[in-house]
């Protein structure tokens, strides 16, 4: 059972790596959600000198657009069963998960839950309309066929 944060600690990643380029393949399909990228190494956004979990080729962006609705119920879905999709954390940009929180957001992640972002305190962008996810590296590593399998494993939303 996964507890702990991986972030950067992986290192920079060589490659995309199956299982996330299958989980992000497998949300356009569910929700009709649009791949914004997976595998490219740069530093956070507004954060010089602080690499992005991207460069590690584990974390996501897909976007729902206008579609609130699918984007929440996906959010929510994640969350609720990030342990058998090895989901390590996930951006709620727009706020959908939580009212008071359309402004700035929030993040869950794994060890921590939920946490509601500020102006001070924040994932980096301000009401967009995708979602971060990073997943572990086990799971990352898997096959895009052994991602599926858990994926279809889960119970849908």
């Amino acid at each position: 059972r996964m507890s702990k944060y991986t972030g950067t600690s992986d290192g920079v990643a060589k490659a995309k790596r199956p299982g996330t380029e299958r989980f992000v393949l497998l949300c356009n399909k569910r929700w009709g959600f649009k791949n914004l990228g997976t595998w490219v190494v740069r530093d956070i956004v507004g954060k010089p000198g602080v690499p992005s979990v991207h460069g590690t080729a584990r974390a996501l962006d897909t976007s729902f657009g206008t579609d609130k609705a699918s984007g929440k119920q996906a959010i929510l879905w994640f969350v609720e069963h990030a342990a058998a999709l090895g989901l390590e954390e996930v951006h709620d940009y727009s706020g959908l998960t939580k009212k008071g929180c359309e402004t700035w957001g929030r993040g869950w992640r794994i060890g921590r839950g939920w946490k509601d972002w500020s102006a001070q305190d924040n994932g980096g962008s301000q009401k967009a309309t995708w979602i971060h996810c990073e997943l572990a590296p086990k799971y990352a590593d898997m096959t895009g066929d052994e991602y599926e399998a858990i994926w279809r494993s889960v119970p849908k939303p």
